[in-house]
């Protein structure tokens, strides 16, 4: 039996604790300008207990995911008790994501009336969402977007990781996975919920679901209107979010601890595997040598790489030069992003010396 394999990486890098599985893509690379470029060969493998993936050996005790567990589709009484259900200052953001869930499958979306789960879900919309001013009719309009059919046909789920609610106390977000079948593969979707302060109480509501594949544009159906389950004004350019995660990476506990971590984590995409981590475990692998520039830079620029971008593509590349005081010449991070409901999104990062 091949020996048991622990590591861990961040933006998306592997944790295994068997060998066998298939390779993976590798979502941080490393390389040297002066060099031919390197990359650290990824361990063969993937976490049974938390998903994740990486390229370096390091103790058992690193491994902080939980077991994931796999729900079915709803029970009846489950479907039951979303008639009656409303937000409440006693859910937490984990039971929010899974009644959305409920609401959602095929035997309550249109049950026991037309867009009944529509009805559900805009109950918990967060009062910034623009979805949450729309009727259940136009609601379904916008999930008949093919990147949401995920949400809609899914059969089993798995909460991976914990809710991580952010140190201002008003942002949480949890990962979930989705699959159509017992067989088939799973779709990662990410939740982001803000806390709504009312009189009653501080209630968690949805502010933005951002499924695995990147938009790919309006349906025809809606006359070409912008449409995504994201605030309005949230609309960031690829070049803003980059700068604003640089930003909080280099004073990583400003201006509260883990600050930085949670911001790069907050703007992972779905499939970055960086995103299922807890801002604590974050911050440590940025303590590896190849990541200490992301903390250190005292210069930055942001690159021009319009030209090289299509018109209306949800994937493309922004380039950032970074540099120390002391050094001579600038490291290139490339940052790969992909447009998730109407948001620029971290995929992966390239540094380069």
């Amino acid at each position: 039996m091949a020996a048991a394999v622990l590591a861990l990486a961040a933006f998306g890098l592997m944790v295994t604790h068997m060998q066998p599985a298939p390779a993976r893509t590798l979502f941080v690379r490393h390389s040297s300008a002066t060099n031919a470029p390197r990359q650290y060969e990824p361990l063969v493998g993937q976490c049974i207990r938390c998903n994740a993936v990486t390229t370096r050996h390091v103790t058992p005790q690193a491994c902080t995911g939980t077991e994931q567990q796999t729900f079915p589709a709803p029970t009846a009484e489950q479907s039951a008790a979303l008639s009656d259900i409303k937000p409440s200052p006693s859910m937490t953001p984990r039971q929010v994501v899974q009644t959305m869930l409920h609401a959602l499958h095929r035997s309550n979306i249109d049950r026991p009336r037309a867009r009944f789960g529509c009805e559900v879900v805009l109950r918990f919309l967060a009062p910034s969402n623009p979805a949450s001013r729309v009727t259940p009719q136009r609601f379904g309009q916008y999930l008949g977007q093919p990147w949401y059919t995920p949400l809609l046909e899914w059969e089993e789920y798995r909460l991976e990781g914990d809710a991580v609610i952010m140190g201002n106390g008003t942002e949480a977000y949890q990962q979930v996975g989705v699959r159509s079948s017992a067989s088939g593969e799973w779709c990662s979707v990410r939740w982001i919920l803000s806390l709504a302060k009312l009189e009653t109480g501080d209630e968690w509501r949805i502010e933005s679901v951002f499924v695995q594949e990147p938009d790919g544009g309006t349906d025809a159906g809606l006359n070409g209107d912008a449409v995504s389950l994201t605030p309005l004004g949230a609309y960031e350019a690829p070049g803003e979010v980059v700068l604003k995660v640089m930003k909080a990476l280099r004073n990583p506990d400003e201006p509260y601890p883990l600050h930085g971590s949670e911001m790069a984590i907050r703007y992972c995409s779905p499939t970055n595997a960086a995103s299922k981590l807890s801002p604590k475990a974050f911050q440590q692998y940025l303590k590896e040598p190849w990541y200490r520039i992301l903390m250190e830079w005292e210069e930055i620029q942001l690159e021009d790489d319009s030209e090289e971008q299509e018109e209306g593509a949800s994937v493309l590349q922004q380039s950032v030069l970074v540099r120390r005081s002391a050094d001579e010449s600038w490291t290139v991070v490339n940052w790969e992003l992909s447009l998730h409901s109407g948001r620029w999104l971290m995929d992966a990062l390239t540094i380069t010396e």
